[in-house]
């Protein structure tokens, strides 16, 4: 086979990883951020902190994301329980990959604990995340939250 043609077929399917990844982050962030039913600046401004630091996420496009970011907490406010369902299918397709779980519920807590009180609503939320992503909020909230 063509080392070229193999290169751009593993270029292609990291892209596709990638793509699904980046939407199931900002699919977190906006479930999250939404929970409550007020997206703060300081939520605005901890996931672009994480765009910008967390290192699964700094390979991701920021500009691309935070479009994505804001069509996702649009349709929340839009089409609620629609949306709801759409993007926790997104969040989900990402169970089989245990790091790639834990980085996003990662992400969750560093959204939900960014304006320095958790909510009700996105406690849980969190928790629903979790069990998408097979994961036992139980643990992961110890974990985060040491």
């Amino acid at each position: 086979m063509d080392d070229h043609l193999l290169e751009k077929l593993t270029d292609e399917v990291k892209h596709y990883e990638n793509k699904d990844f980046l939407k199931a982050a900002m699919a977190v962030c906006a479930l999250t951020a939404v929970a409550d039913n007020e997206v703060t600046l300081s939520e605005h401004h901890r996931i672009g902190y994480a765009l910008a630091m967390v290192p699964a996420l700094r390979a991701l496009d920021a500009e691309k994301a935070i479009d994505i970011l804001y069509e996702y907490i649009y349709a929340l406010r839009t089409n609620g329980e629609e949306a709801t369902q759409i993007l926790h299918a997104k969040v989900k397709r990402m169970a089989g990959d245990h790091k790639r779980a834990r980085t996003l519920m990662r992400v969750s807590y560093m959204v939900m604990t960014a304006d320095g009180k958790i909510e009700e609503a996105e406690r849980a939320e969190f928790n629903q995340l979790c069990a998408l992503l097979d994961l036992e909020p139980g643990q992961v909230w110890k974990e985060l939250a040491s």
